[in-house]
């Protein structure tokens, strides 16, 4: 499979109008503390044999460095506005990171709408968790793997040079459908530096080789680093 790269390779995937709804939910809601729980445990990866991964979700804001609508847990440095088209990138890269294991089952965009409609003709006031769990269960699904976006900024300049460096903050939440729980979450917050300036990065500069990355590349190589570790963990 190529690594996708245009709005046809993930459409039957995207579930944007979910994502949008979700902020004016979480106004009605608030923040669902259910998120909190068992954060700090080490809780069971084993017997999840089929993982609903669900559209990159961006975080509610409304100007740079204000705090997200509801933070679930490691909140970056700073959050800035969101553009559309993170969500659809990274969602393709999610998708390409974790297509060759078959216990992860992406969602299409039609099926997903349906369902939508279905749980708000039940309960319009339904809280963000509880619409990722009733999405597990429709699919069978014994976890979610759900994202939130917190900055997508790209660079300003160019390869080998830039005015302002490429920035990108997300995580990464497993969450059991039967009760909610988060059973592993990844966060990355990075903005690109000169490597003399910070060799701690050295493993970013092998990996992506020595130049100034899009947000999209860097948005790619912190996803590769934590869709490897969940593979990892798992059985």
């Amino acid at each position: 499979m190529s690594r996708p790269n245009s709005q046809r390779d993930y459409s039957i995937y995207a579930c944007r109008l979910l994502f949008w709804l979700f902020p004016y939910l979480l106004l009605l809601q608030g923040c669902n503390a259910s998120f909190q729980r068992n954060r700090t445990e080490e809780l069971s990866l084993s017997g999840l044999s089929r993982i609903l991964v669900l559209p990159m979700d961006r975080a509610s804001i409304q100007t740079r460095g204000q705090k997200a609508a509801c933070n679930l847990s490691d909140v970056p440095s700073y959050v800035s506005p969101i553009p559309e088209k993170a969500s659809e990138e990274m969602t393709r890269l999610l998708i390409y990171n974790l297509h060759e294991d078959k216990r992860f089952v992406f969602i299409s965009r039609g099926r997903c709408l349906g369902l939508l409609n279905s749980i708000f003709a039940r309960d319009i006031k339904a809280s963000q968790l509880h619409l990722i769990q009733a999405f597990g269960r429709e699919f069978n699904a014994d976890a979610v793997l759900y994202g939130k976006i917190y900055r997508y900024e790209d660079r300003i300049g160019k390869k080998y040079g830039v005015k302002r460096p490429a920035s990108v903050a997300f995580t990464l939440y497993l969450i059991r459908v039967r009760d909610g729980a988060v059973l592993w979450h990844n966060t990355f917050d990075e903005t690109q530096q000169p490597l003399m300036k910070n060799l701690f990065k050295i493993r970013l500069y092998r990996k992506t080789g020595i130049h100034w990355l899009t947000a999209r590349e860097l948005a790619d190589y912190g996803l590769t680093e934590a869709t490897d570790e969940l593979k990892g963990l798992l059985p």
